[in-house]
């Protein structure tokens, strides 16, 4: 591989040990795979914080580094924990997995993440406040937000573990490859959904399946499809993300950058809607008498999407049932400040801060759950719940008794 002056100073320990020791594997992964340089990022999230999920071992390496002085080189922000904060008696944790999670939350704090604590970090003001323009390069970390970061803002990243993510954070750079490059982000090939309308959040993330299951090879995939709002997106591009190993899909009318000048797929792939109905139908909710939790926010819920909830329920007496909803604590913070997390409280909805029922303890095996989330779906049955798919507008419904 070929570097500059700057990557072999910092190699050489100009930047502390720390830095050089990040370096040297961003390199030797680059390297791996066959690629000839490094490029500068300008934003980097890191996945994996959870501590159920990286244990004691993932602690002792974020204090090491921390301990050795590892400094954050470009604005880094950080994936949801374990359990509420504010509540964790709620997610079945314990005061040694406290105690090891707020180890990994100063660890981070000491090498300058900001802990945002959420899958969705574009719906920040930490990441809102920084200029990327399109095609600036980054390192994520969270499959569903790397689609979403190449699909529909314009970013370019590799889908990176919750280790490298944080080590090119450190060392301000990763590997040119991949996604990176101009050539790994034309698709092949082109999928096609003819609709009269747009998808919802659930038929977008059925399709993003049936996508995520059959597409193969390294380009992207291309997509016709009509989607409906900000909500289908997320879900389409976690549940791509969750069930294959793509890092984008190029959506038409939606990705914002151009295709090469006569671009035409080789290979092109119909989707009917009854295919897309008939996935549906099977994951469809029993009776509402038959559910133990209605769960949305995998990816978290939005400010947008707390308040469009609040509408939903602003005639209903009260849900029933669990209905938790998954939210970044800044999302939680301005639906405090208008009353939107008061009415939602009111009506027996649980905000869960900061976390996601698939990346924490909460105890699920034998729950009946329902869910407008895909990846929520495929994770949650893993382990042992039996998990449904409906949409939002649905699940308010089965909650209270309207359906």
């Amino acid at each position: 591989m070929e570097l500059t002056r700057e990557e072999e100073e910092i190699l050489k320990g100009k930047r502390g040990e720390a830095a050089a020791k990040a370096l040297e594997v961003i390199v030797k992964v680059g390297e791996a795979l066959g690629a000839d340089r490094l490029i500068p990022i300008r934003h980097a999230h890191v996945s994996g914080v959870s501590y159920g999920n990286i244990g004691e071992a993932g602690v002792k390496f974020m204090e090491d580094l921390a301990s050795r002085g590892a400094r954050f080189s470009v604005p880094t922000t950080v994936n949801p924990i374990g359990y509420d904060p504010e509540y964790p008696p709620e997610f079945n944790v314990d005061e040694h997995y406290i105690r090891g999670q707020s180890r990994i939350l100063r660890a981070l704090k000491a090498m300058g993440a900001q802990l945002t604590l959420t899958c969705v970090p574009y719906e920040t003001s930490a990441f809102r406040s920084e200029i990327l323009p399109r095609g600036s390069h980054v390192a994520w970390g969270e499959s569903s937000a790397v689609v979403y970061a190449n699909s529909f803002l314009g970013l370019r990243t590799n889908r990176e573990g919750g280790p490298l993510a944080l080590l090119a954070a450190i060392a301000g750079r990763t590997y040119y490859y991949g996604l990176h490059t101009d050539e790994g982000r034309i698709p092949r090939v082109e999928y096609r959904v003819e609709a009269q309308r747009s998808l919802d959040e659930v038929e977008a993330a059925i399709l993003g399946a049936l996508i995520g299951e059959q597409h193969e090879g390294p380009e992207p995939p291309a997509l016709h499809a009509r989607l409906e709002g900000r909500l289908a997106m997320r879900e389409l591009s976690a549940s791509l993300g969750t069930t294959g190993p793509h890092g984008m899909v190029y959506v038409h009318g939606l990705t914002p950058e151009p295709l090469p000048r006569g671009w035409r797929p080789e290979e092109r792939v119909e989707i009917g809607r009854e295919e897309l109905e008939s996935r549906l139908a099977r994951l469809s909710p029993p009776a509402p008498g038959d559910v133990d939790v209605y769960f949305t926010g995998c990816p978290h819920m939005t400010y947008d999407d707390l308040r469009r909830l609040a509408s939903l329920l602003k005639d209903v007496e009260r849900v029933r049932g669990e209905f938790i909803v998954a939210i970044p604590r800044e999302a939680y913070i301005r639906a405090l400040g208008d009353g939107t997390a008061s009415l939602l409280y009111s009506r027996g909805v649980k905000l869960a801060r900061s976390t996601c029922l698939i990346v924490s303890p909460y105890r699920v095996r034998g729950l009946r759950v329902v869910t407008n989330s895909y990846k929520a779906y495929f994770y949650l049955s893993r382990r042992g719940a039996k998990v449904y798919l409906a949409r939002l507008d649905d699940m308010v419904k089965m909650a209270s008794g309207a359906w």
